[in-house]
């Protein structure tokens, strides 16, 4: 039986951030500055003391001009084993009502990163997305609601599967009454490969 592949550590993380910020050639209070946090924060992700939510990732690659792929440690074998109820969870954001996310892949120099949501009714999944490559949704229990720019929504329930391209601003809503489980996966693209995620029109306002 394939044993399962190690998840990252909050260390191992940290450090991927650190060595990418240290190839940018920005200091720590100057990357801070850049990605709209404080020095004080960015040195504990750096230190392995918590993990970045999804927001404060992608924050750190729209900064660093890479993919948030990018500030991940790489995958220790070619081939990834993620048995149920593992995986690292993080949160959407950092407010106390996000949603969390299970990472199950995703690396520096791999393709593939991929998310399972597990949304309790009144969490919420953050505000607007915009980043590099193609999402692929599959809504796995429940029902989600995907916003597409200004213009569409997408009603999904169970079994459904939505794709996009991610540079589309985008965000997503569960009914209040209701939770849901959805599975993202994002794709980079040859063309989008150590390119930045940059926050959405929520994010600029």
């Amino acid at each position: 039986m394939t044993e399962p592949t190690p998840s990252p550590s909050p260390s191992a993380v940290g450090a991927a951030i650190s060595s990418a910020r240290r190839r940018a050639g920005l200091a720590v209070g100057e990357l801070a500055v850049k990605a709209g946090m404080s020095q004080p924060f960015l040195s504990n992700l750096e230190a392995g003391r918590s993990l970045p939510s999804i927001t404060t990732l992608y924050r750190l690659a729209a900064a660093l001009g890479v993919g948030a792929n990018d500030l991940l440690p790489p995958q220790p074998t070619e081939i990834t084993m993620v048995r149920a109820g593992q995986g690292v969870s993080t949160p959407v954001d950092d407010t106390p009502d996000a949603a969390a996310s299970r990472f199950l892949l995703g690396g520096r120099n791999q393709l593939l990163e991929v998310h399972e949501f597990d949304v309790l009714p009144g969490q919420h999944l953050g505000s607007w997305f915009e980043h590099d490559g193609e999402d692929l949704v599959v809504v796995l229990h429940g029902a989600l609601a995907v916003e597409l720019g200004t213009d569409r929504m997408e009603h999904l329930t169970a079994g459904d599967v939505l794709h996009y391209p991610a540079r589309l601003p985008h965000r997503w809503h569960v009914p209040d009454n209701g939770g849901a489980r959805v599975l993202l996966v994002n794709v980079r693209t040859s063309s989008s490969a150590g390119t930045a995620g940059h926050p959405g029109p929520s994010d600029l306002s």
